[in-house]
């Protein structure tokens, strides 16, 4: 358990394209650290000098640990001027539905977070582009981009930004994928442009018979799906690993293109923050809820597969405060992902 924490913990740094099995290795991380917990228990009662092995496995994945757990006791309080951006995954979010759209609980919920910037990702256009662009439904935000055509056979659907502030442009970052992309907004906040990269990473293209299998899996491990279940799965999971990084590393291209000095990204990456994808970007942006956050803040809610792989980055020139995991709002399988930033510089 000792070793397997670590080569877990450590599996961020190779490609998955290298080991793809060990990509997997963020998923295994918080089972593996139950373990060595637990051992760690048990030697102390029983045969402390045992100890050693997983207190020196503890040690060296604190970094890993931190990430995955964090604690911050200040930074909870966001200062005067402080920008409240807001990350959402709407599973669609239900809006073609045969209701007046001004009563939809999710654009309620919009409404009433006050956020100053709000990206959206699995965004249904339809209603509220036709319906909400000349209208007083979400008038707080006067500035949206609601869609933008791709070029060519790639297309970044299905993302949408909501602004206080003027968006002076909107650009694609094409991801060569059809059905995730990315999107990145100038935003102007006093004198100074915020770029904003608004992404849904690779999905790991789970069906319903593959969450069904794994539900399974977890309640009777011995059961006739287990080989031939866990291997589908597992085969569909390390394909969408080694598209997730190809996407990191595009994205991370355009960021050093962009050299701009304030920066955020947030969205879905469909990654936990033990991945090869999270420590790409972590090379050059600052996890926000490593930062400010406290806890495990779990973002995906359905078919027990409890991970925080909705996330918030910045640039070293802002600062986060009060990041969290809003969990009162249950009506998508992602929950809304919350942060105060300020401009130290």
């Amino acid at each position: 358990m000792a070793v397997a924490l670590i080569a877990c913990a450590y599996s961020q740094l190779l490609p998955p394209e290298h080991i793809r099995l060990l990509s997997l290795g963020g998923l295994a991380f918080p089972f593996v650290l139950a373990a060595n917990v637990a051992f760690l228990l048990v030697w102390l009662v029983f045969y402390p000098r045992y100890m050693l092995a997983s207190l020196v496995a503890c040690l060296m994945c604190i970094a890993q640990i931190r990430t995955f757990l964090p604690v911050n006791f200040s930074r909870q309080e966001p200062p005067e001027g402080s920008i409240k951006v807001v990350s959402y995954n709407l599973l669609s979010w239900t809006l073609n539905i045969p209701s007046p759209l001004k009563e939809n609980p999710t654009v309620q919920y919009l409404d009433s977070i006050d956020a100053d910037i709000v990206c959206l990702q699995e965004f249904a256009f339809a209603n509220l582009k036709e319906n909400g662009r000349h209208s007083d439904i979400l008038a707080k935000y006067p500035y949206r981009s609601f869609d933008l055509s791709g070029s060519g056979e790639w297309t970044s659907r299905y993302l949408g930004c909501l602004s206080k502030y003027p968006i002076l442009s909107v650009e694609q970052i094409d991801l060569y994928t059809t059905a995730n992309g990315c999107q990145k907004y100038r935003i102007l906040h006093e004198e100074d442009t915020i770029v904003v990269y608004n992404c849904h990473l690779q999905s790991n293209n789970l069906n319903t018979e593959d969450k069904s299998n794994y539900e399974q899996i977890l309640s009777d491990p011995k059961g006739k799906l287990r080989a031939q279940g866990t291997w589908t799965i597992l085969d569909k999971l390390t394909d969408a690993a080694v598209k997730r990084a190809v996407h990191a590393r595009i994205l991370m291209d355009d960021m050093e293109r962009e050299d701009a000095p304030y920066v955020i990204l947030c969205g879905d990456f469909n990654d936990s923050p033990i991945s090869y994808t999270h420590h790409l970007f972590s090379s050059r942006l600052t996890d926000a809820f490593v930062a400010s956050g406290n806890g495990p803040g779990i973002s995906y809610n359905r078919n027990k597969l409890y991970y925080r792989i909705d996330h918030m980055m910045h640039s070293p020139s802002l600062d986060a405060y009060a990041c969290r995991v809003d969990r009162t709002f249950g009506r998508s399988d992602h929950y809304p992902v919350s942060c105060y930033l300020k401009k130290s510089k």
